[in-house]
């Protein structure tokens, strides 16, 4: 039987294994945490998740949606929180049909990681740290829990294991790959709001706090609490160092946050206690050697959450990578270059939009031009619905490649700047100068070769 090791056991090692499994791999999966399942360690460190088009389509063709959809929460539009109490709500899709899911990444692992032990083809192995790779003997060293090392040979190896990938370290190190890891100045902490305290909130939103240089943003559970995340800079004014106190806590919160604050009764303890997470890009190349070692999901090109694209595209490897192993019939020396060269340009692609998206969310999603401009957009996709589909849409909605729906983001901005110039409100647009501009539109998305490929959508 054919034989693969994966490093990793979180949301895209678990996945990838079931993939392997149902093609006939016998697969060995190291993770160097205790399970998950029964010591849930990821409290207070991980973002709830927002699981879109590209997650869906992974987990659907392992039939796994019906469990799925029990777990997870629609969020139907962002639900942006003033300082002053305000509330206004911008929908993410075209229509209510389109929306994203917020999910817990301890419960999705869970269930993946059940879907991965009741397979026979799957062996896990938990509390099992990669100390060492010989990428020329294909020998790994493990560090169990109790403290005796494990050695393991492997046929073929997948490294799922994250940002701070030990593989890819080992794979650096011998010059076989290149990577860079850019952290950004800001931090987050979860924090949680109460189920009791949210009954003014809308419920199946995104609740986004955004101020100028900070942000709290609040993702829904099942049972109706809120998962909040709060974004600080590490260093400086309204940072982690300077909430170094309870009253300086408890006063920022009072006045950025007041309708929030009022639902956090538990704030103090879980500021205090919850670590503080880092963030970072990852970029990487390239992401395999020869055909014995490959690197997927954060491992190879890790973003920030700023897009909800982190999970998303991780599963969109997983199934790229066995539609793949299926056209060339299992031969790895094809697969592996193949899988690099179509997945590198289009996750550099998402990389540039998520840092692009934290801007946004960060300080434009207040600004009345740019709330102009998303008044705009939506009118014309409603318009010229078979013409112009946002890059927001087709990122969260469609399959189509990141880097396409980059391209095709660039020529509308540039519209959106024309249409939007000179003008304060959308009752001044001018359609028939539109149908116009829509012409011109058309020809520069052909230029990008972007009608042939409407399909996608």
């Amino acid at each position: 039987m054919k034989k693969i090791t994966l490093i990793g056991g979180g949301l895209a090692g678990t996945l990838c294994s079931l993939y392997l499994a149902r093609r006939g791999y016998l697969v060995d999966l190291f993770e160097s945490r205790a399970d998950i399942r029964k010591s849930p360690t990821d409290y207070g460190r991980s973002i709830n998740l927002a699981l879109s088009c590209r997650g869906i389509t992974g987990l659907k063709a392992m039939d796994l949606m019906d469990e799925v959809n029990k777990i997870m929460v629609p969020m139907r539009a962002r639900a942006i929180h003033e300082s002053n109490g305000d509330v206004h709500y911008q929908p993410f899709g075209r229509h209510e049909n389109e929306y994203i899911n917020a999910i817990s990444r301890t419960d999705l692992n869970a269930l993946l990681l059940n879907k991965a032990e009741q397979s026979r083809n799957i062996h896990l192995h938990f509390d099992m740290k990669l100390q060492h790779v010989d990428i020329y003997k294909k020998k790994l060293q493990f560090q169990t829990k109790n403290g005796p090392h494990v050695e393991h040979v492997y046929e073929r190896l997948i490294g799922a294991d994250g940002a701070p990938s030990s593989l890819r370290d080992a794979l650096k190190n011998e010059g076989i790959v290149e990577f860079s890891r850019d952290f950004l100045s800001h931090g987050y902490k979860e924090l949680s709001i109460s189920k009791t305290h949210t009954a003014g909130m809308a419920r199946e939103h995104l609740h986004l706090w955004p101020r100028d240089s900070f942000m709290l943003l609040g993702n829904p559970n099942p049972d109706d609490s809120i998962t909040g995340s709060l974004f600080l800079a590490h260093e400086g004014k309204d940072s982690f160092a300077f909430l170094d106190n309870e009253e300086r806590l408890v006063t920022f919160f009072q006045k950025e946050f007041p309708d929030a604050y009022s639902a956090m009764p538990n704030l103090i303890s879980e500021f205090f206690e919850n670590p503080t997470g880092n963030m970072s890009t990852i970029t990487c190349s390239p992401w395999y050697y020869r055909d014995e070692c490959l690197l997927i999901g954060d491992a190879a090109h890790g973003v920030i959450p700023f897009f909800g694209q982190g999970m998303n595209s991780a599963f969109e490897d997983c199934r790229i990578l066995d539609e793949l192993l299926e056209q060339y019939k299992d031969d790895w020396s094809i697969v592996m270059p193949v899988f690099y060269e179509q997945r590198k340009i289009n996750t550099d692609a998402v990389a540039q939009m998520s840092m692009d998206n934290y801007y946004e969310i960060h300080s434009d999603i207040r600004n009345p031009k740019f709330i102009l401009r998303k008044q705009v957009e939506r009118e014309l996709m409603h318009r010229y619905p078979n013409q112009y589909v946002s890059k927001h849409v087709l990122v969260m909605f469609t399959n189509t490649p990141y880097a396409q729906a980059m391209a095709q983001g660039e020529v509308q901005s540039t519209l959106l700047d024309q249409i939007c110039y000179s003008i304060n409100d959308i009752k001044e647009v001018n359609w028939q100068e539109i149908d116009r501009l829509m012409s011109d539109y058309d020809k520069k998305l052909a230029n990008i070769g972007w009608q042939k490929n409407r399909s996608l959508i």
